[in-house]
Formats: C-alpha cells, sequence, structure tokens
C-alpha cells in the first residue's frame, strides 16, 4: 500500500451545516423517537375521548385538548430545534468564507488543525475514529459520538481530492462497520 495524504481545508456554509446537525441529531441519534411517541400517546388517547362523545358530556372538549397537546409540544420542539440551527449558523458566522479547520489524512491518522490558529492542532489515530458516515456533499467524520469533522465536497475538489478517493483511503485504514458510505467504495 503506497503512503497517500489527504487535505482538506473545510469550508463550512450554513447548508452544510444544517444538513449536519438535522442528520446528527434526528437520523443518528433518533431525537424525533420522542415527540412521536409523545404524539403518538396524545392523539390515541384523543381519539378514545371522541369515541366516548356520545357517552360522556365533555369528551369533545377533552379530546380537542389532548389533538392539540399531541400536535402543539411536538411541533413547538421541531420549531425550537429549527430555529436553533439558524441562531447557531449565525453565531458561528458561516456566512463568511472563511476556513472552519483543516484535516489531513494520512498513514498514522487524522490531523485537525483549527481555522483560527495553527497552534490549535489535534490528532487521533485510525483507531480512535468511532465512524464515517457519507451523505449528499459531505462526508462525516466522527472522531466520538459528540464530535465530527466535516468533509464537504467542495472544500475536497478545491484541494484536487475526489470523494472516491477519500473513501477508499478511510475503507484502507477503518473496520467496514465504522463506515457508512451511501454509494459502495470501489476497490
Amino acid at each position: 500500500m503506497q503512503s497517500h495524504t489527504i487535505t482538506v481545508t473545510s469550508r463550512i456554509d450554513p447548508n452544510t451545516f444544517y444538513r449536519f446537525a438535522v442528520f446528527d441529531t434526528l437520523k443518528l441519534r433518533k431525537r424525533w423517537l420522542s415527540p412521536a411517541v409523545f404524539a403518538g400517546i396524545f392523539l390515541l388517547c384523543s381519539l378514545i375521548c371522541f369515541l366516548m362523545r356520545e357517552r360522556t358530556e365533555s369528551a369533545a372538549f377533552l379530546g380537542t385538548v389532548l389533538l392539540a397537546v399531541g400536535f402543539g409540544v411536538p411541533a413547538v420542539y421541531f420549531g425550537t430545534f429549527f430555529r436553533s440551527l439558524k441562531l447557531q449558523s449565525k453565531a458561528l458566522k458561516l456566512n463568511s468564507a472563511a476556513v472552519a479547520y483543516t484535516v489531513k489524512l494520512d498513514e498514522k491518522g487524522i490531523h485537525v488543525i483549527s481555522g483560527k490558529s495553527v497552534k490549535d492542532h489535534v490528532a487521533f489515530s485510525w483507531e480512535q475514529i468511532f465512524g464515517v458516515y457519507e451523505q449528499p456533499g459531505c462526508i462525516y467524520l466522527y472522531v466520538s459520538t459528540r464530535q465530527a469533522f466535516l468533509l464537504p465536497e467542495a472544500s475536497m475538489e478545491n484541494n484536487g481530492t475526489s470523494m472516491q478517493e477519500l473513501r477508499d483511503l478511510l475503507t484502507a485504514h477503518l473496520k467496514s462497520d465504522k463506515l457508512h458510505f451511501t454509494a459502495s467504495p470501489v476497490k
């Protein structure tokens, strides 16, 4: 196996950040499940109340209240989540074209240099990598369950690297259970 190094200067725009946050929170961590169960329970109770409206005087009113709460609380949850993404995007100043960080992948592992200071450097061995997830236009390189580095396809192309080259390097160094590519890597 020949020695190969890939360097990606990650520029994170608001859309990339938004897609990552939705993937991380709703798909990977499945945080949509609790509001969905909450809504299901309240909607079922609401249905029972509506079925009992002929027998009980205030069943229709109670059913309406339960229906409103069953839809309202999850709507507020998701509305707050998506609003917080916009606020975080502004707070991180993602509209500017500044470099968030530079990721260098080589035979030893992954090296990350902060976009703000070359002195801010952290390294991870290949064994420390938690998982790699490919989504349209970006690869999410998780170094732990709580921390990921985004490698946008546009940033790779600016450095003369293709998604396939990155897939090949990751496949060469990581176990298959850590790789979650949308397209099968070609060997």
